[in-house]
């Protein structure tokens, strides 16, 4: 009696005729290659931002709370006004805040667009932030140069360098005493921010390209009133989420009983990020997954040509005593492992882009366990997809009719 043909027995015909039609079979697992990488190394891309990101907040510290303009809820997660740069915060509002037990300080923040230059050197993707010297308790910064700004000085027409804009600015020359245009209003540096190796992977976006102002001075030289957010420190020991309800009392009050803000978390902050995140990685992926569905569908035509070229194997093979099973797991089979290699091969190739891409550029991929066992399942589920109609149409053959094929 004959033993019962396992699927490991089939594994070895697959490889032979895999590897008698090496180039073809190369040419036909191309699709998954890009495919699996592709989406692979997406997938990676977007897990780095994401710890870049959650570190970027942490570095704040775990006791703060974000006032913000706009309503921010699970139904509107963008906030309109502040797309457009407007804001109804004001001054008021903060020293509100501040009156909060358990606040030990809240620091106002006002965006300015435009840039900076020195002469004709020129700092673009520079982040311009007014606020009050308050803000160097809430995330010290060691200073290469000078000092940062005090109070007593937050009515002068002074500024603070990050260390970026000061090497865009300035390159290896001592920036302290020396102007900076902000807007056509000039600003002298009193201090210059040591290197922040943590902002690279945001480019211009990072600590390292920041130029602070102090607040009033801004203001005046801006003539504008407007406040963008506010930072809320808690004293020690007070947990934010315990002071939200005592902020949104006391800012509607302010603001006669207006709502029109949100008072948000570090959690907060990341949970909204990571939604969008999350979105733009479904929509990159689903897009680079086509390669896959391409892929899969040229498994299938060529799994159809070798069907026809081996129609007489299969009317030997059947006259021989071949099931139709077993004709069927054989071809589908060599679908799977056609897939299959394919999926490795896209799976190296992932691994060589995110080094490459390590190593050239400042985005930090980083692939994960579950992102390589997604690979592997979406290989194998291609081979089986696609691989079932040659299957089948090559267990249908009549032996007759087969062996009489030429």
């Amino acid at each position: 009696m004959r033993a019962p043909i396992t699927c490991c027995d089939y594994l070895p015909m697959a490889w032979r005729s895999l590897l008698e039609h090496r180039l073809r079979s190369l040419l036909t697992m191309l699709g998954v290659v890009v495919g699996v990488a592709s989406v692979l190394l997406l997938i990676s891309i977007v897990q780095g931002v994401k710890a870049e990101v959650t570190r970027q907040i942490e570095q704040f510290g775990v006791n703060l709370l974000f006032v913000v303009p706009g309503r921010i809820d699970a139904s509107q997660p963008f906030n309109p006004m502040s797309i457009l740069g407007l804001s109804t915060l004001t001054r008021a509002d903060v020293q509100a805040v501040q009156s909060v037990p358990g606040v030990k300080r809240a620091v106002p923040i006002m965006f300015i667009a435009g840039g900076a230059r020195n002469g004709d050197r020129w700092a673009a993707t520079a982040i311009v932030l007014a606020t009050e010297a308050t803000w160097q308790e809430i995330r010290r910064t060691p200073l290469a140069e000078g000092r940062f700004f005090t109070a007593d000085e937050e009515n002068q027409l002074v500024c603070v360098l990050a260390h970026g804009v000061k090497q865009e600015l300035f390159g290896q020359e001592p920036a302290v005493g020396k102007r900076v245009v902000v807007n056509r209003v000039p600003f002298r540096v009193i201090g210059v921010l040591q290197q922040d190796e943590s902002s690279s992977i945001f480019g211009s976006a990072g600590w390292d390209h920041l130029i602070f102002l102090p607040l009033p001075s801004a203001q005046t030289a801006m003539r504008s009133e407007q406040i963008h957010r506010i930072v809320v420190q808690t004293v020690p020991g007070v947990e934010p989420e315990s002071l939200i309800g005592k902020v949104k009392a006391v800012m509607r009050q302010s603001r006669l009983g207006n709502e029109d803000f949100s008072v948000l978390t570090q959690k907060d902050l990341l949970k909204l990020i990571y939604t969008v995140l999350s979105l733009l990685q479904i929509a990159l992926a689903g897009i680079s997954s086509i390669s896959l569905i391409v892929g899969g569908v040229g498994i299938m035509n060529i799994m159809l040509v070798s069907v026809t070229e081996r129609t007489r194997e299969i009317g030997i093979r059947k006259a021989a005593g071949a099931k139709q099973r077993d004709i069927f797991w054989q071809f589908l089979i060599e679908a799977v492992t056609l897939s299959l290699t394919g999926g490795v091969l896209g799976i190296v190739v992932a691994v060589v882009a995110i080094e490459v891409f390590r190593r050239t550029t400042v985005l930090k991929p980083q692939m994960t366990l579950g992102a390589v066992a997604l690979a592997f399942g979406v290989s194998v589920l291609v081979g089986v997809v696609f691989g079932v109609a040659p299957a089948v149409r090559a267990a249908r053959k009549e032996p007759i009719e087969a062996l009489r094929y030429e």
